[in-house]
């Protein structure tokens, strides 16, 4: 009986999370079409110009054949990060057009909001990489490290996914985090080993680095490129743990914020 009822629930709100999936869909296509054009063409322009930047200065390359490929696999990882948090935090302020809707919450709304972005850029990036590969761009250009891969997807869409849910109950108390977020988000590209391989810095600097776990992210994506990739300060069991800490905390904060609206 509990089992029919677990698996009834689930399928109910999976047709729920499908609903607003595809709602979302049809809403940015025939409203927001430019701006989601924006977001994505913004990452794009941003991978050139440091492309354009680093040639003319003559920057050395730390792995591989190619600055180009280098620097999208460091940028992706942080945008996609980024982009997903913003839009799970943003969507449990926006959710109030459709949580009047029988049985559909915040929760669900900022599912299917990040789903899509997760689509978004997914398709986005692949298309990036299959047309450097096309183009003989590296020889990198394609990843060879599926496990590597599907472990940063799943991880880093869930750590996403839980610090969003964080930021919404913050900027809920404190309105103007939304736009230190922001900020922080946009100067947080520079710290996370996007430009460099953090393997290859002072020993001093090397040790706080690792810390971050954006910069363990990045690395873990860089190793689905590279086979050489060094990997002595990758940890999963570390991104594990910061996404469980995420997950579990952003959700429990989710649930307060919603007690309280509804009180």
């Amino acid at each position: 009986m509990t089992q029919n009822v677990l698996l009834l629930g689930t399928s109910r709100q999976l047709r729920i999370i499908s609903a607003l999936t595809i709602r979302e869909v049809r809403l940015r296509n025939s409203k927001h079409a430019f701006h989601q054009l924006f977001d994505l063409g913004e990452a794009l322009v941003f991978i050139l110009v440091h492309w354009i930047i680093f040639n003319v200065m003559h920057r050395q390359l730390m792995i591989g054949d190619s600055l180009l490929i280098f620097i999208s696999t460091g940028v992706m990882p942080v945008l996609f990060f980024r982009t997903i948090s913003i839009r799970a935090a943003t969507a449990v302020e926006a959710s109030k057009g459709v949580t009047s809707i029988p049985l559909v919450g915040a929760l669900d709304y900022s599912i299917a909001r990040s789903f899509v972005e997760f689509l978004a850029f997914t398709l986005t990036f692949s298309l990036f990489f299959a047309m450097a590969s096309a183009f003989g761009a590296s020889r990198f250009s394609l990843p060879t490290n599926y496990e590597a891969l599907i472990q940063f997807i799943f991880l880093v869409t869930l750590f996403a996914f839980g610090i969003g849910l964080i930021n919404s109950f913050i900027t809920f108390l404190f309105p103007l985090w939304k736009f230190i977020w922001g900020m922080f988000s946009r100067v947080q590209i520079f710290f996370s080993a996007v430009f460099y391989i953090p393997e290859y810095m002072p020993p001093q600097i090397k040790y706080y680095v690792s810390f971050n776990p954006i910069m363990q992210f990045v690395s873990l994506f860089r190793t689905a490129f590279y086979p050489t990739y060094p990997t002595h300060l990758i940890s999963l069991n570390y991104m594990i743990v910061w996404t469980v800490c995420a997950l579990v905390i952003g959700l429990a904060l989710e649930r307060t914020l919603r007690n309280h609206r509804h009180h």
